[in-house]
Order: structure tokens, then sequence, then C-alpha cells
């Protein structure tokens, strides 16, 4: 009886164990997955205020026609905040790019921002 009772003891503990690990595994995907959502939520707010920007005339603040000089004030995001590091780049007439590196780790998120719209690209590229 006393060997029965032992192997259940050392059963539970590794189904324990196990089970322990998947849960943590899956918190920090979730964890991972929110971040990257919340992210691109930043992103396409942060596009709308470009196009903003790009419509408005250089006398008013804006770009008049051109992302030439936006900025991370124009589109009202800080450089390092809780979902990570965002930097502007390739600001031209046309589009200019946004680039994260995610908080949470993982691939860095690019997006190219036009006057109409936000195209979200591999890294890689």
């Amino acid at each position: 009886m006393g060997q029965q009772q032992l192997l259940l003891i050392i059963l539970v503990t590794i189904l324990v164990g196990i089970a322990t690990i998947v849960a943590i595994n899956t918190m920090q995907e979730t964890r991972a997955n929110a971040n990257y959502d919340a992210i691109r939520q930043t992103m396409l707010d942060a596009s709308v205020r470009a196009q903003g920007f790009y419509m408005k005339n250089e006398s008013m603040g804006g770009g008049g026609k051109s992302f030439q000089n936006i900025t991370m004030e124009n589109i009202e995001i800080e450089p390092d905040n809780e979902h990570g590091t965002f930097s502007i780049s390739d600001a031209g007439d046309d589009s200019f790019t946004i680039t994260v590196i995610p908080a949470a780790g993982g691939e860095n998120i690019v997006g190219i921002v036009y006057a109409d719209r936000i195209e979200f690209v591999d890294p890689e590229e």
C-alpha cells in the first residue's frame, strides 16, 4: 500500500509540474500577442494623426501635402512607452516609416504610412 501511494504522489507532482510549465508558456504567449495588438493599434492611431498632419497647411503646423518634417510629437507617440520603442524614418513627400521594437520581445513591427493608409510590412524587407 505504501508503494502505491508513493507512486501516486510522484505522478501527481509530475502532472502539476507539467501543467505549471504549460500555463507559464501560455501566459507569456498571451502577453506577447497583447503587446503586438496594442502596438498595431497605436500605429493605426498614429497614422490617422499623420494623415491629418499631411493634409494641414504648413502655416497651421502641418506638412502641406508632405511628410517631410513629421515628428513623434506630430503623431502624439512617446518614443519609449510601455508597448515598445517607436521611431520614424524615411520621411518623404508621400510616406514615412514607423518602426517599433516591442517591449515583449520578438520581431520588430514596421508600418509604412501613406496619405490614405498604413501598410504593415515584413521588417526583413
